[in-house]
């Protein structure tokens, strides 16, 4: 099933995105600036004049998290800054979670900072994180719009009650393409091994994201496989690695290539995909018939933050839906706020980014064991070495 919008429809939305190589800071929805009702003012200006609660934040997210991926122009951070008096140096720095853990990982572990108040990681890495110690509690008094999560986010096994960390964004992984350069439709994850595609396919390094696609294709569910069925994926995709399959194995830089047309086929996120198309209308998105991955990006405040106060203040702004509808309008990421549908236009609401279809299915991969974890992701780097 073909995830692709309906021109009108992409046309419509292409009015208020930028792609990932132009950031013309177009700044997202027209209702990007109205989006600061009186008691969210009231509950975020209260306080801010606080130790530490009126003092610039910096937050390290990925990017294309916040409209048109400029700070500057940002409706979001804007309306926070002039509700609280809080600047945000936002950084759209992180390209995949393990490069985050090579850079960060061992200073958290001392317990100091690394010049930050925010960040924000999947689902798996941020149950580590948590599991370490290398995060704060959030603050129920200044972040009182925690309440609004999603219900089927709210009690993550890894964080009961979300006591350390809030979805950011909500995500799809599935298959971006170009029809004229395949020879039509793709519906089959296994397009991503056909030798026809040789040397023009990229595949993701993050291993949940690709594994999953993978198990998916050979029959397995990633949201209860076993670690053999997990480690067999790893083999397949270490065997097309040796044939010369997959041009590349990167984070979110395959969309450059892929925009260009050097790649045909990409293992993709949504939300990238969305706004490529808004240049590129050629360009295909599909949840392939055996299903599709699901993530979740959280947000957390790392050990050692400087001003915990402001980014709970950040968090608690973008959790009011009047501010959330038109933010994830603007990123075509499934908003994790209840409510958020209902300041968003009808042509939002009906794109399978923001509201995806029932079918195909999607699938979250398990959080597993550490040890399991290691094995795998070791057999997976060793897998996707070029």
């Amino acid at each position: 099933m073909s995830n692709s919008i309906d021109p009108e429809i992409l046309e419509a939305m292409a009015q208020h995105r930028t792609s990932r190589r132009r950031f013309l800071g177009m700044g997202g929805l027209a209702l990007g600036g109205l989006a600061v009702g009186p008691t969210l003012l009231a509950a975020c200006s209260s306080g801010s004049s606080s130790s530490g609660g009126s003092n610039g934040i910096t937050v390290l997210n990925w990017p294309l998290y916040i409209e048109g991926d400029e700070p500057s122009t940002s409706p979001t951070l804007k309306g926070f800054t002039t509700a609280t008096g809080i600047k945000v140096n936002y950084k759209n720095s992180i390209d995949d979670n393990g490069s985050f853990n090579t850079k960060y990982q061992a200073t958290l572990e001392k317990d100091k900072g690394i010049g930050a108040d925010l960040i924000v990681l999947t689902s798996w890495n941020a149950a580590a994180y948590i599991a370490d110690n290398l995060v704060e509690p959030l603050d129920a008094t200044t972040f009182p719009n925690k309440k609004n999560v999603i219900s089927r986010l709210a009690n993550p096994s890894w964080d009961p009650g979300r006591a350390k960390s809030i979805p950011w964004a909500v995500g799809q992984t599935g298959l971006a393409y170009w029809p004229d350069k395949v020879g039509g439709k793709i519906t089959d994850v296994n397009a991503i091994f056909d030798p026809k595609f040789k040397g023009k396919v990229t595949i993701l390094s993050e291993m949940r994201d690709t594994v999953g696609l993978t198990m998916l294709g050979m029959g397995a569910n990633p949201t209860t496989g076993t670690t053999t069925q997990m480690l067999a994926a790893v083999d397949k995709i270490e065997k097309a690695r040796d044939a010369g399959q997959f041009k590349k194995v990167t984070g979110n830089s395959y969309t450059e290539d892929l925009e260009v047309g050097d790649t045909w086929i990409a293992v993709a996120w949504s939300g990238d995909v969305a706004q490529l198309q808004a240049d590129n209308p050629g360009l295909e998105w599909v949840i392939p018939r055996q299903g599709g991955m699901l993530w979740v990006d959280n947000a957390m405040i790392p050990v050692g933050a400087k001003n915990p106060e402001g980014a709970n203040k950040l968090l608690n702004y973008v959790y009011d839906p009047a501010v959330a509808g038109p933010l994830y309008e603007s990123i075509l990421y499934i908003p994790p706020v209840a409510g958020a549908e209902k300041y968003m236009t009808a042509t939002a609401q009906a794109s399978p980014f923001i509201v995806p279809p029932a079918t195909p299915p999607l699938y979250e991969f398990d959080v597993i064991s550490p040890d399991v974890a290691e094995e795998v992701e070791r057999a997976f780097v060793a897998a996707t070495e070029q």
